[in-house]
């Protein structure tokens, strides 16, 4: 909330500049070496570094891969992402750094923006509640994600995932093939609890980069919070 003053407040222009290009720029990156938005019961956390390690600068605060063979798996994932980074390097030096960015760097800013764009706004909005322990349940917390209209051009490249997203959290065992069918059901079933925002994506996300930022207790409800406007 800070930081959203400090740039002239929610109505003005740069606090949504600055939170729409923080998220969906390094939102992802800084969630998986530092667990960035993860939430205060790990700490911050890595997720190329398999043991707890409280003060380092990449390295976690509690363990998010406990057993010895989630060690295992993690450190042979990092000798991947190692050995494509000096893949990636050798290619830049023969190749020219401009052009490892326009065809490699690039695409992948863009996918990732993406993808965060997605998963930011499935469980982000100025009326989705948090839950703490005593007030949380698996159908509350299940049902506490949107579902969005992204057109038929967009559900049909992928597969729906914006717009049949509470599914995904009811059961997530339903294949992409029947989700739109599953969610008529899930509509009929829990018309109190299924959420569903006709707001176009552009404009739920400048109100979301807006306004979601910190939350703060609901009125009248010990236990649920919501986001501060």
């Amino acid at each position: 909330l800070e930081a959203r003053e400090r740039l002239g407040g929610r109505d003005g222009p740069w606090w949504p500049l600055a939170s729409l290009v923080g998220h969906l720029t390094f939102g992802w990156p800084l969630y998986i070496l530092r667990g960035a938005s993860g939430g205060p019961k790990y700490g911050a956390t890595s997720h190329f570094w398999p043991w707890g390690h409280s003060g380092a600068l990449l390295l976690g605060g509690k363990e998010l891969f406990p057993s010895a063979s989630w060690k295992r798996r993690v450190l042979v994932s990092d000798a991947g992402v190692l050995a494509v980074l000096v893949g990636l390097g050798a290619w830049a030096a023969k190749a020219g750094v401009f052009k490892a960015a326009l065809l490699y760097l690039a695409p992948l800013a863009v996918t990732n923006a993406w993808l965060v764009l997605y998963t930011w706004l499935q469980h982000t909005d100025v009326d989705v509640a948090h839950f703490d322990e005593l007030e949380h349940s698996w159908v509350k917390g299940a049902f506490q994600t949107v579902d969005r209209p992204y057109g038929p051009l967009l559900n049909l490249l992928h597969h729906g995932i914006g717009s049949t997203h509470v599914l995904h959290h009811v059961c997530s065992a339903v294949p992409h093939y029947h989700a739109w069918r599953a969610t008529e059901a899930i509509k009929r079933a829990f018309p109190d609890r299924y959420l569903f925002d006709p707001t176009p994506v552009h404009r739920a996300l400048g109100r979301v980069a807006r306004n979601c930022v910190a939350v703060e207790k609901l009125p009248g409800a010990e236990g649920a919070y919501i986001y501060t406007p």
